[in-house]
């Protein structure tokens, strides 16, 4: 921008004390210069957070600077920004990358690039006072709501222009969700973030123009960095496969790894005596897989993604609260699920805690089309408790359920985990607001959250009504697990559906349950009178190594890595 403009702007704000802020709202590009300065419609402590979000990227060689862009944020020493930046560093040699942040200048790398989808991330060695943007908040944003666009100059200096989200009006049949600002951006603003004025990151601007900009939506921009930590987990992992690969001499397998007892050509009686005690059936022939385990992950593990961008406090509460539960008939496991400890008076022993969870754990699979044992008789039920590993799981003891509202208390004796309450909410204080799924799998203690919204009422294949639909992805290790809102606050607990997501019963239900368990009225509940409802949960079962049909995703790429062992692998088992 000239300097005889900025100069004016600062003339005009000296002139005028009435007038400390040119407003946001006249969508006016501007000079921020005064960290004291009161954004009109955003309030100096949130302007002051979101304007440590924001750097200035310069590539130089020497001490002349070529290309400038803007970057976010997106961990202490990570930065997103557009492509751009990754494509004139292939164009020019010895650029160096120099990150400008308040009169702080730090070198970076280019750690990650993907030209299809125009992201890059820059890496820094030496830390900014930067604030991270929370890159999980995913938001359905209306058209024509406020948003405000930020960028840095080469100095490091902040501009700011505000405008609307406008929908994209192309040809495009698909474009529906896509959307443009109205801000007036010139290219510096390139790399730089778009917010809302409630301070939430609604995406990164790409294609800058002074009538209106095009910008990276937070979603792709989430599912596209989930995939560069996916992408780096597999190459990993397929580099470890490639060492421990058997060499074939005259058609046989030789030097077969000890890191893998079960890689066979075809599965030993133990390894089926292994799947049955999992309570999965027998493989009827070799080179398939199983499918509709309770192994399968989900969403982020502990630790990364999502969970990066919540404050330690509420992971700490989270991982404390939610435990995986496990039925068994005798050695043979029944079901295995997800729950959460909560706050219930209905317990006299106070070494116990109570645990809310799904009736599947106990429930007949053939309910209700089987009147004669709504249960299944003699079930065993194992805790694994946070922290704790798998040979140190406790004992449970089931002390209420209904069948029809698929819910069940469990206690078990402990007092180090941390109880939620389970409160009545105001639903459209939820609508459209981020949520996360939490879930924790029996086999590996892993715990593991999606981040979606809430959606209206719809229940999908299921024929309780009463259910809401949110869009995080869970997996069967999820059934009972809570869903939560970004405090770690209880909002309801989670069922599944692999098509669609994952239907959700809302804690103001819960909460009547809970009442008819304290009253001892829970038959009413499950009485004759009430029409009964099906908790459809697909079972394990193997497929043909070329029958696609109902794999999910990350079934699909482990087919395709070309594995050639059997084992257990997160959430499938593979005979080859």
């Amino acid at each position: 921008m000239p300097s005889n403009k900025r100069d004016g702007g600062d003339r005009a704000r000296r002139s005028n004390k009435n007038k400390r802020t040119r407003s946001l709202l006249s969508g006016d590009l501007y000079w921020y210069a005064n960290k004291g300065v009161v954004w009109s419609g955003l309030g100096e402590k949130l302007a002051l957070k979101l304007s440590k979000s924001v750097v200035s990227l310069a590539l130089s060689d020497g001490h002349t600077v070529l290309y400038s862009f803007s970057g976010i944020a997106i961990e202490p020493l990570m930065f997103l920004t557009t492509a751009s930046l990754a494509r004139a560093l292939k164009q020019h040699d010895n650029l160096k990358i120099e990150v400008r942040h308040e009169g702080n200048v730090v070198l970076g790398n280019l750690e990650k690039y993907d030209f299809d989808h125009e992201i890059a991330v820059v890496k820094i060695t030496s830390s900014l006072d930067v604030h991270a943007v929370f890159l999980y908040n995913l938001f359905h944003y209306m058209p024509y709501c406020d948003v405000v666009s930020l960028g840095r100059d080469i100095s490091g200096k902040l501009l700011a222009t505000t405008g609307k989200l406008t929908p994209d009006s192309s040809r495009y049949e698909d474009s529906g969700y896509l959307m443009f600002s109205s801000c007036k951006l010139s290219e510096v603003f390139e790399g730089g973030p778009v917010f809302d004025f409630a301070g939430d990151f609604v995406g990164m601007n790409l294609v800058p123009s002074m009538e209106k900009s095009f910008f990276l939506p937070v979603r792709l921009i989430s599912q596209r960095l989930q995939h560069f930590e996916t992408s780096q987990q597999w190459a990993v992992f397929l580099a470890r496969v490639n060492e421990l690969k058997p060499e074939r001499v005259e058609g046989r397998l030789t030097d077969i790894p000890r890191s893998y007892p079960e890689a066979h050509a075809v599965a030993t009686n133990k390894e089926r005596s292994d799947l049955e005690a999992l309570g999965y059936p027998r493989p009827p022939a070799s080179d398939m897989i199983l499918v509709n385990t309770f192994e399968e992950h989900f969403g982020n593990v502990y630790g990364c993604g999502v969970w990066k961008q919540l404050c330690k406090g509420v992971r700490q509460k989270i991982r404390r609260s939610v435990v995986s539960l496990a039925s068994f008939t005798g050695d043979k496991r029944f079901f295995a699920c997800s729950g959460t400890f909560i706050d219930w008076g209905g317990i006299q022993d106070n070494e116990c805690q109570t645990i809310l969870t799904s009736a599947c754990l106990v429930m007949n699979p053939n309910y209700p089309y089987d009147g004669r044992n709504k249960t299944v008789d003699g079930l065993r039920i194992q805790v694994l408790l946070p922290g704790m590993k798998r040979q140190e799981q406790r004992e449970g003891t089931l002390i209420h359920y209904s069948l029809h509202y698929n819910v069940a208390l469990v206690s078990v004796k402990t007092s180090c985990a941390v109880s939620l309450p389970v409160l009545r909410v105001v639903l459209e204080d939820l609508r459209l607001k981020s949520v996360a799924a939490v879930g924790r799998c029996f086999k590996s203690g892993d715990l593991m959250a999606s981040i979606g919204t809430l959606e209206p009422y719809w229940s999908g294949p299921f024929d309780f009504k009463r259910l809401l639909y949110t869009t995080c992805r869970i997996s069967k290790a999820g059934i009972g697990g809570p869903l939560v809102d970004a405090e770690g606050n209880y909002i309801g607990m989670n069922f599944y559906d692999r098509k669609v997501g994952n239907p959700v019963l809302l804690c103001n239900d819960i909460v009547d349950v809970l009442d008819h368990f304290k009253k001892g009225t829970a038959a009413e509940l499950d009485s004759e009178s009430v029409p009964r409802k099906r908790w459809p949960v697909p079972r394990p079962k193997w497929l043909n190594r070329g029958d696609r049909n109902g794999i999910t995703e990350s079934e699909s790429r482990i087919l395709d890595s070309g594995c050639p062992y059997g084992y257990l692998f997160g959430d499938i088992y593979i005979l080859k």
